[in-house]
């Protein structure tokens, strides 16, 4: 459990890396995926472990394009709205998977999971501030926050059915985002701030904490993760306070709260019915 704890919290971190570098997002998301997978390549030969084209590679690898798509989707969420405003937009990843079931597999909702679901984007609606709704940027942010969240919900079931070392998972999606960002890219010289939330992003937010995570999930309950996972916006709302000066309203702290409530009991309703 304290990996899944130090890994939760480490992402909770990234959105403030990501303002403190001042770069353009697609070259952050490039040189996080060039530096990560230099790193975890280097691993692998060390290993001797050799990756074999198969189905499975396939897969991870659309993945890969649909998960980095997402960060930089997420980065601009950041950028141009709040680090609260864009983390908690993008907390509703697990309605979207819910709303994707139903299309996907055919899954049923009671009225109990859809008025939580509705409460849900009530907190959401709160923590964003309705005098905020007439603000382009903050709408723009929450629009691309959802996007991200609609993106890596792809990625979630897309590697459901993929069955390969997490280690060759992390290297693959990685080498596709140097791959289809390289000619994107904006080649200019990087300050040594820059520089190093680079590394911070590329070998604490993506290598170690999936590392942890991946490590984390194998001993610990669906239960403890859902409830763990609220670490994540937790620590990103206290660092949009601490270190960008982040003043919340009550209606806004009452979002959170209605946010976090509503989902956790959504999550484990879900895991109920799942067990039945």
């Amino acid at each position: 459990m304290f990996e899944l704890i130090v890994a939760m919290t480490l992402w909770g971190t990234l959105g403030a890396f990501v303002l403190w570098s001042d770069l353009a997002v697609i070259d952050i998301t490039f040189y996080r995926c060039l530096i990560g997978a230099f790193v975890m390549g280097c691993w692998l030969i060390r290993k001797k472990d050799s990756i074999k084209l198969d189905k499975s590679i396939l897969i991870t690898a659309l993945a890969g394009i649909f998960l980095i798509v997402n960060w930089m989707l997420l980065f601009k969420s950041f950028q141009i709205s709040s680090i609260t405003i864009g983390n908690m937009s993008y907390y509703l990843q697990p309605i979207i998977l819910i709303i994707l079931g139903i299309f996907i597999y055919g899954e049923k909702i009671n009225l109990q999971k859809w008025a939580l679901i509705g409460l849900t984007l009530l907190g959401v609606m709160l923590t964003i501030d309705f005098k905020n709704f007439n603000s382009p940027h903050i709408l723009m942010g929450v629009f691309l926050a959802l996007l991200a969240a609609l993106f890596y919900s792809f990625v979630t079931i897309l590697m459901k059915s993929v069955n390969l070392n997490y280690f060759k998972v992390i290297f693959i999606q990685l080498l596709i985002g140097v791959v289809i960002l390289f000619p994107f890219i904006h080649f200019q010289d990087i300050s040594l701030i820059a520089g190093t939330c680079l590394i911070a992003v590329a070998v604490v937010h993506t290598l170690l904490a999936y590392y942890l995570y991946y490590k984390a999930i194998k001993k610990t309950t669906f239960t403890q993760i859902a409830v763990i996972s609220y670490l994540d916006p937790i620590v990103a709302i206290a660092t949009d306070i601490i270190f960008f000066n982040r003043q919340l309203n009550l209606y806004q702290w009452i979002g959170v709260v209605l946010t976090f409530f509503a989902l956790y009991m959504l999550v484990n309703m879900s895991r109920s019915t799942a067990r039945c």
